[in-house]
């Protein structure tokens, strides 16, 4: 029941912070940095390699989406982004986050994920924390919700068409 909690009150963050911050984030932290090779790698295939990944993350790192479990070890990180890359569809990070800040060895994120798939733009809100052990990324952890993109009110770093 806590996680549905914690979850929930994510969901309401995201959604009522959908208008823009006065100013990006740095990029100059772990998680931002990794992005900005996710971003380059998705473009080339055959770069989401085992090997890339442990450039960034521990090999037992996890990602939970929306309280599941999806990834767990570098093979898990290369095939999944693998099948993504795969499918066609066009998928981007922002860098910099809307916001972030670490504290205690967690890197607390709130950012746009973009994509098209399919001739269909999508975009999402995604909030969570990032646990850093040693110099990598030991597990990530989002919350991740949709935005309407055909409402005037949407994020300026979503596409659109």
């Amino acid at each position: 029941m806590k996680s549905k909690t914690i979850l929930g009150s994510l969901t309401a963050l995201l959604v009522a912070a959908a208008t823009p911050l006065a100013a990006a984030a740095p990029t100059t932290d772990k998680l931002s940095q990794m992005f900005i090779w996710w971003n380059q790698a998705f473009k080339q295939p055959g770069a989401y390699t085992p090997e890339n990944f442990g450039r960034y993350f521990t090999a037992d790192a996890t990602l939970t989406l929306n309280g599941e479990t999806v990834i767990h070890g570098l093979d898990d990180w290369a095939k999944h982004f693998q099948a993504i890359q795969a499918s066609g569809a066009l998928v981007e990070i922002v860098v910099p986050f809307k916001d972030a800040f670490e504290k205690d060895g967690r890197l607390y994120t709130y950012h746009v994920i973009r994509s098209r798939r399919n001739g269909k733009v999508g975009c999402m809100l995604a909030a969570g924390h990032a646990d850093l052990r040693g110099d990598k990324i030991a597990a990530i952890t989002l919350v991740r919700v949709p935005v309407d993109t055909t409402k005037p009110s949407v994020d300026p770093e979503c596409w659109t068409s």
